[in-house]
């Protein structure tokens, strides 16, 4: 690299190394005396180029705004040193030196910041975030290397960007809405340990680097440090260029009516303007359609006052509306903030294993809404069980993790339906596979936003473990490989998505009151028991109905949605549910029950027999059964508008 370079003063924005006009624009923090030395350094083919020390006159305040002339080298990487001291460029947007998962780079070594002066921009093609409302998302939630990294999974590029683009057909066929993808910004996948003396040879095949063996994997993502927020992960990149390769997976999720919503784990030290850059970053250069935020002392009123983020998702783990709104709470123009509901995650797992007290609150969850701030129901997601493991182990089992069973959570409210793991009786399987229809169901019947995850929809076991942190193997990566009951909860799961997607009144954008207040005759939402209009909340009752009014939403026709009735019994006995009479002209319909007989499954509509009054309804045990009531044929033929007499 010739020498021939000049410095001026340059811009303050945007943070890093960019290229501006054929010069470098390079802003940097150096917090430090004025009598410590600063600068870049410049690698080409590896090796020490040039290092060019800033002057005190491009300081302002503790950034050093800095435009470098005269640069010919077009590729390089860089570090930033002060004194004796180098450090990478915390607003990198390419990393080198993590291009393959799971290579060591020695403890010692630090990864470097790439740069390209020739880099072509990215043809979006007019893509831009969609912009779903809440009501109308459906979330699901997967590991970028997991989803497709086994041999099952049948892509050619495993476990990348390109791989996931691959299984676009999979995820529409699914009828989820919203990807949110665990982190895929740089990180350091080796957790060091000097403590790790012993190494399990069964996790060789699934290293890069045959040697190594003082460390684990943190397949995850999140971590406290050596993270570059701004950089899409390398190795997570089939080929050279993972910016790219990000942009075209986004790009292509988009198209197929796909949002993008990523995970991001921030420290307590980060600092909140640096946290809003990373925010904008992705939404400005990466059209990321939300952000499921994680980490203490978030900045949430900073976020979710940005003009930028106004219409990206924002969620987190914690209320905070009236942070972000104040106690007047103006009903935002795009309801953008929500709330990951723990709460839910538990209590909906105590119901489905049938203890007593929860119809008070699995009432309240039915029709949790907001006009400020949207509620993401899930029952399952990395920390903890998968759905199939949550009704086949009492107990964690995580001693492949190397902690002798010690870490992940005790308290899962798990149920294994009589068999401690795998069982071949074919009554356990049976109770097994409804147990995970009732729990899909009070997920996809609520009024909040539901997040499934990635596995679940056809029985992905990560064998009792309730911690796979570092497990980069077939405890994490999907088996696409279907047994029997996995094949029909899949098909149960497209058809249970598809009824949530044709009855608006399941999502409504208006907060339920449980009142007649548009005087139709019945409540928005209501709720019933053995006798009709009257529920049973004792504590020690596990059943419960729920009609929804469809009369106070219309279909995409314009016509009045269906009344939806909903027999929960999580009791261990059959349970008779009254039904309420409906308006004149309509009828009840059986559309589908979690735990019906085999002899009652039909390939159509599950109906009443003909005649049969329709007054009341046989609920077996630990069951859902779901009813519609809508117009009889013969009535909407003739309501249906008449045709207009030929001239």
């Amino acid at each position: 690299m010739k020498s021939e370079y000049c410095t001026k003063l340059g811009y303050s924005y945007p943070m890093g190394v960019s290229a501006q006009d054929g010069a470098l624009n390079i802003v940097v923090e150096f917090p430090h005396s004025p009598e410590k030395s600063c600068g870049i350094i410049l690698y080409t083919m590896g090796n020490e180029t040039m290092r060019i020390p800033f002057c005190e006159k491009y300081r302002i305040g503790t950034l050093y705004c800095v435009r470098l002339e005269g640069i010919r080298v077009k590729k390089f990487t860089y570090e930033f040193f002060l004194d004796d001291q180098v450090f990478c460029d915390p607003y990198a947007k390419v990393i080198a030196g993590r291009e393959k998962w799971g290579k060591a780079l020695g403890e010692k070594t630090s990864p470097r910041a790439a740069f390209c002066m020739d880099e072509t921009s990215f043809d979006w093609e007019d893509d831009r975030p969609l912009c779903r409302d809440y009501e109308d998302t459906i979330l699901y939630s997967l590991h970028m290397r997991g989803f497709t990294k086994h041999s099952s999974s049948g892509v050619k590029q495993k476990g990348t960007f390109e791989g996931l683009t691959e299984k676009l057909d999979y995820l529409k066929g699914l009828g989820v809405t919203a990807i949110e993808f665990m982190p895929f910004y740089e990180f350091n996948e080796i957790i060091y340990n000097p403590a790790y003396t012993t190494f399990d040879v069964q996790r060789m095949p699934f290293m890069e680097e045959k040697n190594v063996w003082e460390y684990r994997l943190n397949y995850w993502g999140f971590s406290d440090r050596d993270n570059y927020y701004f950089a899409p992960k390398y190795s997570y990149g089939a080929g050279k260029d993972p910016v790219r390769s990000c942009k075209n997976m986004i790009r292509q999720l988009h198209k197929n009516g796909l949002e993008c919503v990523m995970q991001i784990y921030f420290a307590k030290e980060q600092a909140p303007g640096f946290i809003l850059d990373v925010l904008r970053h992705w939404v400005l250069e990466y059209h990321v359609d939300g952000f499921h935020l994680m980490g203490i002392g978030l900045p949430m009123e900073l976020i979710g006052r940005d003009p930028i983020l106004k219409r990206t998702k924002i969620y987190c783990e914690t209320t905070c509306a009236e942070q972000i709104y104040g106690r007047k709470k103006d009903v935002p123009e795009f309801k953008n903030i929500g709330c990951y509901r723990d709460d839910f995650r538990f209590d909906s797992r105590k119901f489905l294993k049938g203890d007593e007290d929860m119809l008070s609150r699995m009432a309240a969850y039915i029709k949790d809404n907001s006009p400020w701030e949207a509620q993401i129901h899930h029952i399952t997601d990395y920390r903890g069980f998968t759905l199939l493991d949550l009704v086949s182990y009492d107990r964690k089992h995580n001693e492949e993790n190397g902690e002798e069973n010690r870490d992940g959570s005790d308290y899962n409210y798990s149920w294994n339906c009589g068999v401690e793991g795998p069982s071949r009786k074919k009554n356990i399987q049976a109770l097994r596979l409804s147990q995970r229809k009732n729990a899909l169901s009070f997920l996809m019947l609520s009024q909040a936003t539901p997040l499934l995850m990635a596995g679940d929809e056809f029985g992905h076991s990560a064998g009792g473990n309730n911690n796979a942190y570092c497990q980069d193997n077939k405890v994490n990566w999907l088996n696409w490989n279907h047994d029997k009951p996995g094949s029909e909860l899949l098909d149960f799961t497209k058809k249970l998505i598809e009824f949530r997607k044709n009855h608006p009144i399941l999502h409504s954008k208006k907060m339920l009151r449980a009142m007649d207040y548009e005087s139709q005759g019945y409540p928005d939402i209501s709720y019933h028991g053995e006798q009709a209009w009257y529920a049973q909340f004792e504590n020690y009752n596990r059943h419960l109905g729920v009609l929804y009014c469809g009369l106070y939403e219309k279909k995409a026709d314009l016509t009045s949605d269906d009344f939806v009735y909903v027999a929960y019994n999580m009791h261990w006995i059959t349970h008779e549910f009254a039904l309420p009479i409906l308006p004149q002209a309509y009828d009840w319909e059986i559309v589908y029950g979690t735990r019906l007989h085999e002899e009652d499954k039909q390939a159509g509509e599950f109906l009443f027999e003909e005649g049969e009054e329709q007054k009341k309804v046989t609920v077996a045990p630990r069951s859902v059964l779901v009813l519609v009531g809508k117009k009889s044929a013969s009535v909407c033929k003739k309501e249906s508008p008449k045709k207009e007499k030929e001239e």
